[in-house]
């Protein structure tokens, strides 16, 4: 079965199309990377897979039901690009991971055990089991992003889309994230990135769909680095900067902890 199944969609924002006629699809257990220069459409593309972005035109489903009927979200994990962690009551980072439980909970229910246990695994896998009592603002921008990862990994989805996970990040916390999405990837799950490079990440992804002027260019074996971005070791650094009008806050309020 597919996890997406995109046809002919097209997607405007603030009077401007943004996606042409794109068609994409993503199977079970499949890693696929979404590439692509700044303002390709690329981070566009992830956010209408998962419903956050609505069609202009076109069809998507999703694991085989049409969005428009499709109510099981918690199947689906979402990271953005970066945590919103100005203003309001100071979270922990077990408190933030817990929240990735709420769509898996029945409503008015206490966590329970096996609750407990999903947040236990998911701050394992990307290495905050020992940060999990502090609060999120005194982490450093890569520790944050991978408490955005364990959220989506305590509600167990069985597909983990992210948004330039590794954008900014140390090479230390883009190595944790490495392994994090090579153990769900080898336990079966699906994962879809938008990455600038695929770093550390190379080895996991078998496939690449490359993004331009908001339309599919090429589908298929990811490129393979060249010159400089293909030394180990290697960090890249730029300003990421999104096809979509800016909003002010990153994290929206649809994150599917449902």
């Amino acid at each position: 079965m597919s996890v997406f199944a995109l046809h002919r969609g097209c997607v405007t924002l603030g009077g401007r199309e943004i996606l042409h006629d794109v068609s994409m699809t993503v199977d079970e257990g499949e890693f696929v990377a979404v590439l692509g220069a700044n303002g390709s459409g690329k981070t566009t593309l992830v956010r209408t897979l998962v419903g956050l972005v609505p069609l202009a035109a076109g069809d998507l489903d999703i694991f085989g039901t049409p969005i428009a009927r499709f109510r099981d979200w918690p199947r689906l994990g979402y990271v953005p690009q970066r945590l919103a962690v100005g203003g309001g009551v100071p979270s922990t980072v077990r408190e933030v991971v817990a929240s990735g439980r709420t769509g898996r909970a029945r409503r008015l229910r206490r966590l329970g055990r096996d609750d407990q246990h999903a947040i236990d695994h998911a701050l394992e896998d990307v290495g905050l089991s020992h940060r999990a009592k502090d609060a999120v603002a005194t982490l450093s921008g890569g520790q944050q992003q991978r408490v955005l990862i364990a959220r989506a990994l305590a509600g167990e989805p069985d597909v983990l889309v992210l948004d330039e996970p590794t954008a900014g990040v140390d090479a230390d916390s883009q190595d944790t994230l490495a392994g994090a999405l090579g153990h769900l990837s080898r336990q079966g799950g699906s994962v879809v990135l938008v990455a600038h490079e695929l770093g550390p990440l190379a080895g996991l992804i078998r496939r690449a769909v490359v993004m331009g002027g908001g339309r599919v260019l090429s589908d298929g074996p990811p490129p393979t680095p060249e010159g400089h971005h293909s030394h180990e070791g290697h960090v890249h650094t730029h300003a990421h900067l999104s096809d979509e009008p800016q909003r002010t806050s990153v994290l929206e309020p649809r994150t599917f902890d449902r």
